[in-house]
């Protein structure tokens, strides 16, 4: 894109019959660091970074022993340079957990998704995407594991996407190879750079579905952090982040989507981007937040999944 709770407030939560899971933040933490390290080299999709960024993912997605099915879908598409000019094919893989439950795979579906690929290496300088977004595919092991504590009503897919930062090619794909999701209604939660900021989270999409804003406003009470509102209006022109991250990809189907993130910062999409930079206690506030808002919308799905618009696949590419 362009994105443990301290211990008095996790204590508060707790006595107020919390809405959702304390987060459990040591696999994601590790995650996180790991995704975000120079061996990593950047995780640009195509690239020996991307892949072992891949295949530590995969290994951590089955140890994690949460998915009732894992699999993997993938794609190919073709980058243009930034004169127009078509160049080489690059193959891309987005993976996925899913936890059925036994709906028939009639009921709606919530489908939680982050990008973990990044910019890679220029030159000399590893563009290390901590913030961007190896914050947002780490926080998904965490939201994964609060339904395990806390079983969901409807399935959950989760999917680390890649080639966001290749005009979300991962995202086109993913929502082309599952054509409408069987005819099924369903809502898409994107979470791209959720940690980089000492105190303000932003959620986009409410200006689309204005039923979402009182549920993220309690989603966001008591986390430790300041939830704002916005960044999806047309009329904010540039700032208006309705189609600047994968979300925009299920939107352009009309599947009602939630997006996470804060504002761009001195970090974004340069190579200081590290995990060494990212204020570590507000990302576990922003973590509880995400893990609050997945429940809230899993207990609200019936009301806010919508089908999408039948595409054709090559129309995703």
């Amino acid at each position: 894109m362009r994105k443990i709770l301290a211990l008095p407030i996790l204590a508060a939560l707790s006595a107020c019959s919390p809405i959702a899971p304390e987060a459990d933040m040591q696999t994601a933490l590790r995650v996180f660091e790991t995704l975000s390290a120079d061996d990593m080299q950047g995780r640009a999709t195509g690239t020996e970074g991307g892949n072992k960024a891949r295949a530590y993912l995969k290994t951590e997605i089955k140890t994690l022993k949460v998915f009732d099915e894992t699999s993997a879908e993938v794609f190919t598409f073709t980058p243009r340079s930034r004169d127009g000019a078509f160049q080489e094919d690059i193959v891309g893989e987005n993976l996925i957990g899913l936890i059925d439950i036994d709906d028939k795979d009639q009921g709606p579906i919530l489908i939680i998704t982050a990008h973990y690929d990044h910019l890679g290496q220029r030159g000399d300088d590893i563009y290390n995407g901590a913030d961007d977004n190896a914050s947002g595919s780490a926080a998904l092991f965490a939201i994964a594991e609060s339904f395990k504590k806390q079983p969901p009503q409807h399935d959950i897919a989760f999917v680390w996407l890649d080639a966001e930062e290749r005009g979300l090619s991962g995202a086109r794909a993913y929502v082309s190879a599952n054509n409408n999701f069987k005819d099924r209604p369903a809502f898409n939660l994107n979470l791209d750079m959720v940690s980089q900021n000492q105190d303000e989270l932003y959620f986009a999409g409410s200006y689309h579905l204005p039923a979402l804003k009182p549920l993220m406003e309690k989603a966001g009470k008591n986390t430790g952090l300041t939830l704002s509102f916005g960044h999806d209006r047309p009329e904010e022109g540039p700032n208006d982040w309705t189609l600047q991250s994968d979300h925009g990809a299920f939107h352009a189907v009309s599947i009602p989507f939630g997006y996470f993130g804060v504002e761009d910062h001195p970090h974004y999409h340069r190579p200081s981007d590290t995990f060494d930079s990212v204020p570590l206690a507000f990302y576990e506030s922003s973590v509880q937040t995400l893990i609050n808002a997945a429940h809230i919308l899993d207990d609200n799905l019936e009301n806010l999944a919508r089908k999408g618009t039948e595409i054709k696949p090559a129309q995703a590419e």
